[in-house]
């Protein structure tokens, strides 16, 4: 494989590609501000490592006396900034005196192993310790993140980090056993091409994975902003009828027997003229809560738009309908809002249809808004079913 593999070329494409990888990670900054510290210290990391892969594909042409000294400090520096990067982009923020300080330790560790020939198995297992220590570090705090268990592509950077870090520890121990400097940047041999190519590959997956990653995160809020509304955090209309229908669909279990409700606040403008939006608004994320916990485990709420709310419930028997409806109403009328010395009571009109399957949803919403109507009419603060009033008004 050696002789089929010219490592300064190697070295050269890889230098290309980080650098490549750095004008990714600057262009992506405008598209992600709230990444921008992250995407900017990964394209620092790529522009440093880029150069630092340039030194070791054209070390034997332009020898200096920083031949070893400058390329490998560099490539340390790369990766103790995309290991910094990594922790910003998510949300895990280091002091950057502590950046400061590990850059200083790299630069001192370097200096002082030097140039000198007879050390070069020295510099092999410092440079190998150093990447693997930041490779399996970056590892071990992505696993301590939240994302690690919600994106399988935060898992996937974790893996090549994780890689990274192991084949440079591998290196490092073979050469040591080996008591020989084999492993030296751009000595030859089939284990020094592989670790090259990993090492040269590393640049390009870091910006596939972590393009991935941003992206994702993008898709995640816009399909957020469109299923959830934005001031009480349930799910929109749209998202509603699209998970009820989905749940009507599935096999009956022990849970059969469906109702769609209709929940409409009580003399809600009257909180608005009296109070302001802003109390309006509180007095809406109040009831949605309240609701939302009234229906914990038996059904799904949304807001419908303005101050209805609109939910499906699933029970074992009508009974259980019936009894877990009026809860409905009777939570909001028990849960009246507080701002400052002012108590605000809140009730709401319940219309109650029963529904068979997923084709009978619109029907039934029809239905059931006839029912808020007639319980409006007929005093508020009530439920009516289709068909018949489960509540008496309260006076």
């Amino acid at each position: 494989m050696a002789g089929q593999f010219d490592l300064r070329t190697i070295y050269l494409v890889a230098s290309c590609t980080a650098a490549l990888g750095c004008a990714t990670f600057v262009a992506l900054r405008p598209m992600h501000p709230c990444a921008g510290d992250a995407l900017r210290r990964y394209a620092l990391s790529m522009a440093v490592l880029s150069a630092a892969l340039l030194m070791y594909a054209l070390r034997d042409d332009f020898a200096t006396p920083l031949a070893h000294v400058a390329p490998n400090l560099l490539a340390c520096v790369g990766i103790a900034l995309s290991a910094d990067a990594t922790l910003r982009a998510f949300d895990r923020d280091p002091p950057d005196w502590l950046l400061a300080l590990q850059l200083l330790a790299l630069s001192g560790l370097w200096i002082a192993l030097g140039e000198r020939a007879d050390d070069m198995l020295v510099r092999v297992l410092a440079f190998s310790v150093v990447h693997g220590a930041y490779g399996l570090a970056v590892v071990v705090l992505l696993v301590r993140t939240p994302a690690w268990t919600r994106q399988r592509h935060v898992r996937t950077l974790g893996v090549a980090f994780g890689v990274y870090g192991a084949a440079h520890l591998l290196r490092g121990t073979v050469a040591l056993l080996g008591g020989s400097p084999a492993g030296g940047a751009t000595a030859p041999g089939s284990a020094q091409v592989l670790f090259v190519l990993l090492f040269a590959l590393m640049p390009i997956v870091l910006v596939l994975i972590v393009q991935t990653i941003l992206h994702a995160r993008i898709t995640g809020e816009l399909r957020v902003r469109a299923t959830t509304d934005e001031l009480t955090g349930l799910h929109t209309r749209g998202h509603f009828f699209e998970l009820a229908r989905g749940r009507l669909s599935r096999p009956p279990g022990g849970r059969s027997v469906h109702h769609l409700l209709m929940i409409d606040l009580d003399h809600f403008k009257s909180v608005n003229d009296r109070f302001g939006h802003s109390v309006g608004d509180r007095a809406l994320r109040h009831a949605a809560r309240v609701l939302h916990a009234s229906l914990r485990g038996i059904g799904l709420l949304s807001r419908y738009g303005g101050e209805e709310f609109c939910a499906l419930i699933s029970t074992r028997d009508h009974d259980e309908a019936r009894r877990a409806i009026d809860a409905v109403r009777k939570s909001l009328q028990d849960s009246p809002l507080r701002v400052g010395q002012v108590t605000i009571a809140l009730t709401a009109s319940v219309g109650a249809v029963p529904i068979v399957d997923a084709d009978s949803l619109e029907r039934g919403l029809m239905r059931a808004d006839d029912c808020v109507y007639r319980a409006k009419t007929e005093g508020r603060n009530r439920v009516v079913r289709y068909g018949e009033t489960l509540a008496e008004p309260v006076v």
